[in-house]
């Protein structure tokens, strides 16, 4: 399998991906009737979304998708072409929608490159700097600053976090399971 693309996050004048998250729903596009299939090994949900923490509330501003059939208006914004297919049949920006999560997500930048993997959605402890941020009904509530904590994992699990030779069936099936799951 494949790394994963992760949703972006701008927040504090930067982007950031989006490396972990507890609580409720985030966007869905079957909840406006996008019919989506998978865009590539890369991406099998088939959708990268661009949110925004902005006036202290989240708010999806953007969606790469893989769409079946023809690729409709989405809250009243046209698509367009993507601008790096790898998939993805249609592009949305500026949709502006704010969305009512309630939970914690994990904000991460400048990704450690030595501790790459080619599979699923690397954690929060493989970049360098991590924000928790905490929401509730889509409002901020809390920031928090994980880079510390992060780092102290990180020396405790880097290089014995995937299965080794000898690993049974049922440790190899938890790590992808694992490598492809966002919660934290």
């Amino acid at each position: 399998m494949t790394a994963q693309f992760n949703d972006i996050v701008a927040y504090a004048g930067a982007d950031w991906s989006l490396a972990g998250v507890d609580g409720g729903d985030l966007f869905d596009p079957a909840s406006q009737g996008l019919r989506v299939r998978a865009a590539s090994t890369a991406c099998w949900r088939g959708f990268v979304c661009r949110y925004e923490l902005r006036d202290n509330a989240l708010y999806l501003d953007g969606l790469d998708v893989a769409l079946e059939g023809e690729a409709p208006p989405l809250l009243g914004k046209v698509p367009r072409e993507p601008e790096m297919a790898l998939g993805f049949t249609a592009a949305y920006e500026g949709i502006a929608l704010h969305v009512p999560f309630s939970g914690g997500l994990l904000l991460a930048r400048d990704f450690l490159l030595e501790l790459y993997v080619h599979m699923g959605f690397h954690p929060a402890w493989k970049y360098a700097h991590v924000l928790e941020v905490e929401l509730e009904a889509g409002r901020i509530s809390r920031v928090t600053d994980c880079s510390k904590p992060m780092a102290d994992i990180r020396s405790h699990v880097a290089g014995i976090d995937q299965p080794g030779p000898g690993s049974s069936h049922e440790e190899i099936q938890a790590w992808v399971e694992r490598a492809f799951s966002r919660k934290y």
